[in-house]
């Protein structure tokens, strides 16, 4: 189960709960998805590219918890639209959150659940690793969790209410209509401008099925349990740039997670310390996710192109016996073409 996290207030979560959206941006935002890219493009430190990659990581369908700062969590709704830009103004929310996705109940829980119930045992502390280090790291208005951890949302919701009150609850529909869809601007030749271009486009992008160079990278669209960009695991800034969870009960009888990939991009060449990077990363997934076992860990490095130092490491790393992946980018035709590099 992918779910999410979406970031409200005591302002604005009647607003997003009573008309069937939710949305981010930062105020001075521009009013168009293409001035908003220009103006990433022209001053890097801006974040909107990273919003942009959180956004694009929802799915039609997905569950999602609106946390209320110093209230709680409310639940259970679900994404119901493709992300998108509208800075209409709706209620108390303005043009500083344009970025948007529509939303809508599944189940009416009246009372939220505290955020210190999340840390009330040491399980649920296991379990809400994701949201632990995130608040320490710093704000963030899409915060997708892992299933352990979105079970256990639902199971502190149905503690703390008993039963859901679906009965007469609805929300309006979206009251907006002037929407554009979000795109990035892909220039064949050369690499990406900017790292989070390239997360953003391949976390809208990671699932596709018909994406066989994607596929011989990460395999079976249909086994990819879990995914998130920008996974923070340590106390400091310290994030993923991209981790997966593998499943599947085909040949078992049951669910079984087989594999965590573990993704560093690199929108330049990649030099020795980017693999060391990623190695460092997987040690972490393997003794905090993995239960220890290293073999279960895939390290992925992606880059427009592999120093001959990049290259020498990856290929004398007794990481584990899977090896490491070293991938190359090209922009062709307006997409992100991948190919593994032999080694």
């Amino acid at each position: 189960m992918r779910a999410h996290i979406l970031i409200t207030d005591h302002n604005t979560f009647p607003v997003v709960r009573d008309n069937g959206f939710w949305g981010v941006g930062v105020p001075g935002i521009p009013g168009s998805i293409s001035e908003v890219i220009q103006a990433n493009l022209q001053e890097p430190r801006k974040p909107y590219f990273r919003m942009i990659a959180d956004i694009l990581g929802t799915r039609i369908g997905d569950p999602v918890f609106l946390y209320e700062r110093e209230v709680g969590f409310h639940g259970v709704y679900k994404v119901a639209s493709a992300p998108f830009f509208d800075p209409t103004p709706i209620g108390c929310i303005d043009g500083t959150w344009p970025l948007r996705i529509e939303i809508e109940p599944l189940h009416f829980f009246p009372q939220p659940v505290p955020e210190d119930y999340l840390f009330s045992t040491k399980e649920y502390e296991s379990k809400f690793w994701g949201w632990f280090y995130r608040k320490i790291q710093g704000p963030r208005g899409v915060n997708t969790i892992d299933p352990e951890a979105a079970e256990a949302l639902m199971e502190l919701l149905v503690k703390v209410n008993g039963n859901a009150r679906d009965e007469g609850y609805a929300t309006r529909s979206y009251p907006a209509s002037s929407r554009e869809p979000i795109a990035l601007p892909l220039e064949s030749g050369g690499a990406l401008p900017l790292e989070d271009m390239l997360r953003a486009w391949l976390i809208a992008n990671l699932d596709a099925p018909e994406r066989e160079d994607i596929r011989s990278i990460l395999g079976p669209s249909e086994d990819l349990e879990w995914f998130a960009n920008n996974v923070p695991y340590h106390v400091t800034r310290k994030a993923i740039d991209i981790l997966c969870y593998h499943r599947n009960a085909k040949y078992t009888g049951f669910p079984l997670r087989y594999k965590f990939s573990v993704l560093e991009l690199k929108r330049g060449p990649a030099n020795d310390r980017a693999v060391s990077r990623l190695v460092d990363y997987c040690k972490w997934v393997a003794g905090r996710l993995a239960g220890s076992d290293i073999e279960t860990v895939q390290p992925i490095l992606i880059a427009s192109r592999f120093q001959t130092s990049a290259i020498q490491r990856a290929s004398n790393s007794d990481f584990s016996q899977r090896g490491i992946i070293l991938v190359s980018y090209a922009i062709r035709n307006n997409e992100i073409h991948f190919t593994k590099e032999e080694m």
